[in-house]
């Protein structure tokens, strides 16, 4: 039966509840779901109450690491949400997210832009704030036509309000996942674009890769399953499903072995 290793709700910046994404992924014929919100493990709760049976939740989180000036996702997996270190890092994490927003919304009237911050909570409803809700003002604003415009002309990287993000060193982000008993993946890696940093997350404490995702090729996954055999990573994958308008990803797809998800839940549960 289908399983999704990645998928995010509105606890960060994804479209639909925790109970929502749980009765999508039912009607899916999923046997197993991944909630990999950002920063986050906030839905963990909701989901599994709404589950109906034949529907495992597996818990999970993206974490924003640096690594040798760039950024790269990592994707906790079978983290115990009751583990204090962990729940003190990720409400460090919201309160510096919460911190940049609002360094963008200065950076967006210091350039003309009508916008508040109330705006960006409001797009945010009760999760996690991040960029795609500044995104989302902007395009109620008027600011932008879409959320890739918004991205393009004010937010992203080289764009004029851009503020870097704080993120936790390899290290940390790989002994906060241990410490909560679960496992580390690295997301999209065909996103990454830096296959030469991998063996350095690997040292870091990377047990994991993610080989199937919406925005890797055949042949990018081909070449992913290749490396993660080479560097003795379990291979992972998931659809990054967030169910906003435009985002291309579909809830189940690409599919992911059960032999992968076994061998994940596995290493979750044995001593390390």
């Amino acid at each position: 039966m289908p399983v999704d290793l990645h998928c995010h709700t509105t606890v960060s910046d994804g479209a639909l509840s925790p109970a929502e994404l749980t009765r999508l992924a039912a009607s899916r014929g999923l046997s197993m779901l991944a909630i990999t919100d950002h920063d986050a493990i906030d839905a963990l709760d909701e989901a599994r109450h709404s589950a109906p049976p034949g529907l495992e939740i597996l818990s999970g989180a993206e974490l924003t690491v640096h690594v040798a000036d760039r950024e790269a996702h990592i994707l906790a997996y079978g983290i115990d949400a009751a583990q204090p270190a962990l729940r003190a890092a990720l409400a460090d994490l919201a309160r510096k997210r919460e911190a940049r927003a609002r360094e963008i919304v200065s950076r967006l009237i210091e350039l003309g832009v009508e916008i508040e911050f109330s705006d960006v909570q409001a797009a945010s409803g009760a999760g996690t704030i991040a960029r795609p809700h500044v995104a989302r003002a902007l395009v109620e604003r008027g600011h932008a036509g879409s959320l890739d415009e918004a991205f393009r002309r004010w937010l992203g990287r080289h764009a004029p309000a851009f503020v870097p993000k704080e993120a936790l060193s390899p290290r940390d982000a790989f002994d906060l996942i241990k410490q909560a008993g679960g496992v580390g993946s690295l997301a999209h890696p065909g996103t990454f674009r830096r296959d030469d940093l991998i063996p350095m997350l690997v040292e870091s404490g990377l047990e994991a890769l993610e080989v199937r995702h919406t925005e890797h090729s055949t042949a990018r996954m081909r070449h992913y399953e290749a490396l993660a055999h080479d560097l003795d990573l379990l291979p992972t994958g998931g659809s990054d499903f967030h169910g906003t308008p435009g985002h291309r990803s579909r809830l189940g797809t690409p599919a992911v072995p059960d032999e992968w998800a076994a061998a994940l839940v596995a290493r979750i549960h044995t001593p390390r």
